[in-house]
């Protein structure tokens, strides 16, 4: 029997447990922390000081975390690096999750017939804070194919075509600024070598023409970028054609590719419109 005033009970069968309920809201907002926090920094993993710096929790509050989430799944310990991970009971619960609303669906349609029409690879990123997760990927007819990115990999906003389009969508330079200082974003453009010019060259092209065009990241490709908002006007996605640099030589070509993206982008914020918002930034609590 549970003391009087404990908070160990479980809810009768039944009962619906209540966000704010002493306990209850804390616990699963922590687990939500650490697990975005290891969404983010896929495929690479995070050690458990990695896990403290980014999520503020005390030693004592993350290793009580981690042992619940890996006692249910929901996340793995390499135990040779030390590395932790997103369990895969989380890949059959995303998987079952985009199934009931259709979206993985919808956006494989969307992209397949974008690479379709411009006879190239298509992709489409969705937004994760300071990153872009690509989502969906359509290789090309064409002789020769432009493969950037892999469905699940992870890529800084405003390094690429897709994020720099998400980035240059961001109306609030303040929020952009704040991105730039991030630990994961700054992590994962020191490791390859791109320097904030680089990046903030890209943003002002993409402001300029309205799409992102990046043709010095790659020196054998180009990839376009449009980003896709949601009803309030904010980025939460971005469609992008990949290419070897002779087949934008002709222009008529590249605003044909243009018009066909234009089109894609209309089709998916009205996917997208179907579906709550996320939110933009995650707050990480201090202390543990």
């Amino acid at each position: 029997m549970p003391r009087r005033g404990s908070n160990s009970a479980s809810p009768p069968d039944g009962a619906v447990v209540t966000a704010g309920e002493k306990g209850i809201d804390q616990t699963f907002g922590r687990a939500a922390v650490v697990l975005d926090a290891l969404a983010e920094a896929q495929p690479s993993g995070l050690r458990f000081t990695d896990l403290m710096n980014r999520t503020g929790f005390s030693k004592a509050t993350l290793h009580r975390l981690l042992a619940g989430l890996s006692g249910s799944g929901l996340t793995d310990i390499d135990r040779a690096s030390g590395l932790y991970f997103l369990g895969q009971r989380l890949t059959a619960w995303a998987s079952r999750a985009s199934r009931r609303h259709g979206l993985s669906e919808q956006i494989a349609v969307s992209v397949r017939v974008l690479s379709e029409r411009v006879e190239d690879t298509a992709y489409l990123s969705i937004r994760k804070h300071e990153m872009a997760l690509c989502l969906a990927l359509q290789e090309g007819t064409a002789v020769i194919r432009a493969l950037p990115l892999n469905p699940g990999e992870l890529s800084a906003l405003g390094v690429g075509s897709a994020s720099s389009a998400i980035l240059a969508a961001i109306r609030d330079d303040a929020e952009i600024e704040r991105i730039f200082a991030t630990p994961a974003h700054i992590a994962y453009c020191q490791a390859r070598g791109i320097p904030q010019e680089h990046i903030r060259k890209h943003l002002a092209r993409a402001r300029q023409l309205g799409y992102a065009f990046v043709d010095d990241l790659n020196p054998e490709m180009i990839g376009i970028g449009m980003a896709i908002r949601d009803p309030a006007g904010d980025p939460v996605a971005a469609v992008s054609v990949a290419a070897i640099h002779s087949r934008f030589n002709d222009p008529a070509r590249r605003e044909m590719v243009l018009a066909e993206m234009r089109g894609s982008v209309k089709t998916l914020e009205a996917v997208f419109a179907q579906f709550p918002p996320t939110p933009r930034t995650t707050p990480f609590p201090q202390g543990g």
